[in-house]
């Protein structure tokens, strides 16, 4: 998988995957606008879809209706290092769901790969080349 990211203006930056495009900007203290998406948003937005896809599968396997279901993500950075300290996932499963699933679909949402690899790490190379 690639991303090409670019700079646009002196406070967006662009990042393109297939046909994907978002733009972040800097938090409001470093002069960016409030309503600009952070690299965090990203981040839990990917871990949301992903654990999402899961539990809507889980759902669908066992001809529950989706309309009424879905997940809601809450995150706590830590103050100092303003990185993730603690993520709950909150599972909204449809009326009548009964309650010999809930473990089950707590641990079909385990499966979600970005989760899996938030608790890896991964080799990172850097280097150096000239612009186009």
């Amino acid at each position: 998988m690639d991303v090409e990211v670019s700079f646009v203006g002196t406070t967006r930056i662009r990042a393109q995957a297939k046909s994907l495009e978002v733009e972040i900007g800097p938090p409001p203290g470093r002069g960016g606008d409030p309503d600009a998406y952070g690299p965090f948003d990203m981040l839990l937005c990917g871990l949301a879809t992903c654990t999402g896809s899961a539990v809507r599968d889980f759902l669908q396997e066992r001809g529950y209706l989706t309309a009424d279901a879905g997940l809601r993500i809450e995150a706590e950075h830590n103050q100092t290092t303003h990185l993730l300290e603690n993520v709950s996932i909150e599972i909204r499963v449809p009326a009548g769901f009964p309650e010999k699933y809930k473990e089950a679909i707590i641990r079909a949402a385990g499966t979600c790969p970005v989760k899996t690899q938030l608790g890896l790490k991964p080799t990172f190379r850097v280097t150096v080349a000239p612009g186009t």
